[in-house]
């Protein structure tokens, strides 16, 4: 279960990232794409800018005990996206997805998913009315895609491309070796509503 940081765009058309480790694959086959899915709290930024606008970006960072430090500053809830962002010593640039409503990518990161919410799938579209409910939303819920419960959200995210370094890229075509995979953290955590606790790499 790795701890991603995701990009949504805020109301000023800025970048925001959060941190997120309810992140998983949804459709890896028989289907005509591919799907992750993602769960948060639905009065979070990054809840409410997928409602707003549908779009993200899932980035995946190696394990590094300062860049997880940072990480974990980017998932305490109550901040508004600039004031989560004014300390953000990640660099950002732009993805391959095409418009101009996409969030920057982590540059850093070994591999990113581009991705679009997929708000057809339980007509899950009608949620965008209830946007700025913060305080808990009231029924009805959802089962499996967009507001599922008062504090809730399940996005289920179209990927639309898959950015990955050239590198870890080569090493997926022509064979994995130790020395050219990514250092993938896979953490067991615990979060309560004001700390965080992990195990090491």
């Amino acid at each position: 279960m790795p701890t991603i940081l995701v990009s949504t765009l805020d109301d000023e058309g800025k970048t925001t990232l959060g941190a997120y480790s309810l992140c998983f694959p949804y459709y890896i086959a028989g289907k005509s794409y591919y799907a992750m899915l993602l769960e948060c709290r639905n009065s979070s930024n990054t809840a409410q800018n997928l409602l707003k606008r549908g779009k993200c970006a899932l980035n995946f960072l190696e394990d590094s005990y300062r860049d997880f430090r940072e990480t974990v500053k980017l998932g305490f809830p109550g901040q508004t996206s600039k004031e989560k962002m004014a300390h953000c010593p990640f660099e950002l640039e732009k993805g391959l997805s095409e418009g101009e409503d996409r969030p920057l990518v982590v540059k850093k990161a070994y591999q990113v998913f581009e991705c679009t919410w997929d708000d057809g799938l339980e007509n899950a579209y009608e949620d965008r009315e209830r946007v700025g409910q913060l305080d808990g939303i009231e029924p009805p819920y959802r089962n499996f895609n967009g507001i599922t419960s008062k504090f809730g959200c399940h996005f289920i995210l179209k990927v639309d491309k898959i950015l990955m370094k050239e590198r870890y890229h080569d090493a997926i075509v022509n064979g994995v070796k130790a020395s050219s995979f990514p250092k993938v953290p896979v953490d067991f955590g615990y979060r309560d509503s004001t700390y965080f606790w992990y195990t090491k790499f």
